[in-house]
């Protein structure tokens, strides 16, 4: 039997001391790089070597997991944006002094067991008298709020930059007037119209408005995700004349949320804001007795935030709890909470009092202790007690106004058509601004599309080209390519062969890139993330889709697949997030787009690159205009289209756009290189001689002739 030799602790300081050599202030590396300098530093033992999940080494699994411990004890950070990144602390800089050779991960993982021990007491303890939860998405946003609201609230100090005091009265009421007295500048956006109305601010201003901005975004879920909330803040930082960082305490809150309040927030981000700033302005009318009171008793806070303005109640609901969570819980649709409370009020007597966000609290408290354990009714079996066809993570009954800030609105699809510059990509492509608009809207309508046409149309390019202008802070573009062997397991997930040391065959769960990409979807669900499929006719659809066809059409339906644990969250079902897009592209010269199947045809758009049809006819012409050539290199290539009988044989125009002049070598070059082999293979059996027909001295010959006879006339 193999020796269970396992070097986790050598290799736990090795990490920590690679990232003190190369990167001792606090930024990130990337984990790979940091994993392959603690394989030279620590080589795996034979045991370790075994391949297991995702064909990874039991010593790297292993390695990775006891990161935890290291984050846990305060000494490691990793790059909450879910990029693949640590950095060390300062304190896991001394750690690697005071805690020698191995005791270094034993003193970690003493630190990792009390802290668990310690909030299991706590949530022990708390289960009989307040609103708890569990979820470590939610204590980290709650512990960001709590910095805002004890620097903020009760110091009147920055909670970005302590010891500057930006929370103060005066300052309030001037970003309130900066906020109110500014008109929003139609296609600007959120934040193009915060760098207009705060041109003039002052640094405590900007900074101000920051930390207000932090506070909206804070417990804002599913729908907008790390990379949009930094944005945000830091459009007002990086305005600053003398910037500051956001501390990380916020940078590790933004990856997560409370809840899902629907489109309703992020299309009236700009009354959300409003929200805010009035309530703060009640705040700074408050005698000091009056603003403890207030961060006291929650009921005291409820007064001044709903006061006599219950406008957007979603958004009031969120700041009742980010100060008082305890008491008001993670549920600010005013509606829901009423349903709630009628649902399970049989749990606190069967009887309503004056109050019902005390109902509320006593009801969670009864469920938590039946439970013995924090609960959410967001989840089954209690949901269904109180709104059995809800879907999950949706908020249909949130209707706080009917007017949107349709420059703020956020759509599933993490993208808006007006939001891609098509001029510049026409510009880019050399193809019509009108035919790349449809491609854009269809994407948007449908989430998927299928650029045809025969070899050197520019299908790939013209994707690539779309994908990146899509691109936003936070998106992923993948590119794959598929094949006559490509298979379900290779494109979601399955279980694949490994073989260990030993040469002990097993077998693990392997995830794919539609798996994958879907993954950084929900991390960014605010933001567009691109699968280019290449050659995707190749191979068989119906096999390599599976049962994903239905998501394609139907993305917020969850469905059964094949392999357990391979859904979301390890489950056994799995949606498909509304903002992955696809765009497909299927060579003609390979099969014909009539041969898919209806399914395929029926779910994604189609749309031709085809050197006969627009956009692509023509497109030499338009290009010699910007790179001028002195062969009739345009000419040559429609006469030679225009000798090919069979449509789908055509050649694409890309073998000639070429930026540099083409002389008669590099032209000849092409067409032997290139051109004439596909045509061969094209012809073979016909009894065509492709170098007589189509060769570059016989066309040249008939062009230049064309031409002289012109000239002549």
């Amino acid at each position: 039997m193999m020796d269970k030799d396992v070097k986790r602790a050598e290799r736990a300081r090795a990490a920590l001391k690679i990232l003190q050599e190369q990167a001792a202030d606090g930024s990130y590396l990337p984990v790979s790089a940091i994993w392959a300098e603690c394989l030279d530093r620590v080589p795996l033992t034979p045991y370790e070597s075994e391949l297991k999940s995702h064909n990874r080494p039991r010593g790297e699994i292993d390695w990775r997991w006891s990161s935890a411990d290291l984050v846990a004890a305060g000494w490691l950070r990793k790059n909450p944006s879910g990029i693949g990144e640590w950095a060390i602390t300062a304190e896991g800089v001394d750690a690697l002094n005071a805690h020698p050779g191995d005791s270094l991960l034993l003193e970690a993982q003493r630190r990792y067991s009390l802290g668990r021990a310690r909030l299991r007491d706590e949530i022990d303890q708390a289960l009989p008298e307040r609103w708890v939860s569990n979820d470590s998405a939610q204590r980290k946003l709650l512990a960001a709020a709590d910095v805002i609201v004890q620097e903020g609230l009760r110091k009147g100090m920055s909670a970005f930059a302590p010891g500057r005091e930006v929370w103060s009265s005066e300052n309030i009421r001037e970003v309130r007037a900066l906020w109110i007295s500014a008109e929003a500048t139609e296609g600007q956006g959120f934040t193009g119209n915060l760098a207009i109305q705060f041109a003039d601010a002052t640094d405590d201003q900007r900074l101000l408005m920051a930390e207000v901005i932090t506070l909206q975004v804070l417990p804002i879920g599913w729908i907008i995700g790390h990379a949009k909330k930094r944005e945000r803040v830091e459009s007002m930082l990086k305005a600053m004349r003398h910037p500051v960082e956001i501390p990380q305490v916020f940078d590790e809150a933004f990856s997560g949320g409370a809840f899902n309040p629907g489109q309703g927030m992020q299309s009236h981000v700009n009354k959300a804001i409003t929200v805010i700033l009035d309530v703060l302005l009640a705040w700074t009318e408050l005698t000091d007795e009056a603003q403890v009171a207030a961060l006291e008793d929650p009921v005291k806070w409820r007064d001044l935030v709903l006061g006599s303005d219950t406008a957007f109640p979603t958004q009031r609901y969120a700041l009742l709890y980010l100060v008082h969570p305890g008491f008001f819980g993670p549920i600010v649709s005013t509606d829901h909470r009423q349903l709630i409370r009628e649902a399970f009020i049989g749990e606190i007597g069967g009887e309503f009092s004056d109050d019902a966000d005390s109902d509320l609290q006593r009801i969670q408290i009864a469920l938590q202790l039946k439970a013995g354990k924090p609960v959410t009714v967001y989840d089954e079996p209690l949901r269904s007690r109180w709104h059995p066809d809800a879907q999950k993570d949706e908020s249909t009954l949130l209707r706080d106004d009917e007017e949107v800030d349709d420059a703020l609105s956020v759509h599933p699809r993490g993208f808006l058509p007006a939001e891609v510059d098509l001029t510049e990509l026409a510009g880019a492509t050399h193809l019509h601004e009108a035919w790349l608009g449809k491609v854009t809207s269809a994407l948007h309508r449908r989430g998927q599309v299928i650029l045809y046409g025969p070899p050197g149309t520019g299908k790939t390019y013209v994707a690539r080209a779309l994908a990146d202008r899509l691109g936003k802070p936070g998106s992923v573009v993948k590119r794959i390519q598929f094949h006559p062997s490509y298979t379900y397991e290779d494109f979601f997930a399955g279980y694949r062969p490994v073989t260990d040391s030993a040469g002990q065959l097993s077998f693990s769960l392997a995830r794919g890139p539609l798996r994958e990409i879907a993954d950084e979807a929900r991390k960014n669900p605010d933001v567009p993330h691109v699968l280019m499929i290449d050659e995707i006719n190749r191979a068989n659809l119906s096999k390599v889709f599976g049962e994903l066809y239905y998501l394609l059409e139907y993305r917020d339906d969850a469905i059964d697949v094949l392999y357990a644990g391979s859904g979301d969250d390890g489950g056994k079902s799995f949606s498909l997030p509304a903002n992955v897009l696809i765009i497909g592209t299927m060579n003609t010269a390979d099969r014909s787009i009539a041969l898919l199947d209806s399914a395929m045809r029926r779910r994604f758009s189609f749309f031709e690159l085809h050197p006969d049809v627009a956009p692509v006819k023509g497109i030499l012409g338009r290009w010699s205009e910007q790179h001028p050539q002195t062969l009739p290199v345009a000419a040559l290539f429609e006469l030679l289209n225009e000798s090919i009988r069979d449509r789908e044989d055509r050649i694409g125009p890309s073998h000639l756009l070429r930026t540099d002049d083409l002389g008669e070598d590099d032209l000849r070059a092409v067409w032997e290189e290139s051109i004439l082999p596909l045509l061969e293979e094209r012809h073979i059996g016909t009894g065509v001689d492709v170098h007589v027909k189509y060769g570059l001295d016989a066309l040249l010959t008939i062009v230049t002739t064309d031409t002289d006879a012109t000239t002549e006339t």
